[in-house]
């Protein structure tokens, strides 16, 4: 997936839609809710799509907290605890990193995709994402939250040889 940043009106998913107003909602105006604020019973039906990260020294690395269901499976293993620096180096990975920044230093929501993605054996994949900032003091992004919509895409067509 190229890291294309788009305003938050740009979603395409019901699901990621509803994710970004549930969010709003919490936010009643401030910067961004606290992380206790966003509980299972205000996503329920988007709980198997959700992902909250850590962020660690304003930003110099994230470390993975939680991801539901339907994350783990499309990234083939639990990352909970580990840094994001860890993965340093690879596409999918450096991707999320460029995302998680724009969204801790800018300070607001945003959303890429959708787009292929770049996770190895996943790449019939096209993703989707809403990034949404948290924030314990109301002036900074200390966890970032958000929703992904995973979509199968068929196989690019191969060319005939000599074009």
């Amino acid at each position: 997936m190229n890291i294309v940043l788009s305003p938050i009106d740009r979603l395409h998913s019901e699901k990621l839609i509803g994710v970004y107003e549930a969010w709003k909602r919490t936010a009643a105006g401030r910067l961004a809710p606290k992380r206790e604020e966003i509980t299972p019973a205000l996503l329920k039906s988007a709980l198997p799509s959700i992902w909250m990260i850590d962020v660690i020294d304003g930003g110099r690395d994230y470390r993975f907290r939680i991801a539901g269901d339907r994350i783990i499976q499309f990234m083939g293993r639990r990352y909970a605890g580990h840094l994001l620096s860890e993965f340093q180096g690879q596409a999918f990975f450096d991707q999320m990193r460029g995302i998680l920044k724009a969204c801790t230093e800018q300070k607001r929501p945003l959303m890429a995709g959708p787009g292929r993605s770049k996770m190895p054996g996943r790449e019939f994949s096209e993703l989707e994402v809403v990034v949404l900032p948290l924030s314990e003091d109301g002036q900074n992004v200390t966890t970032v939250f958000g929703a992904m919509e995973i979509r199968s895409v068929p196989p690019a067509p191969k060319l005939p040889k000599g074009q």
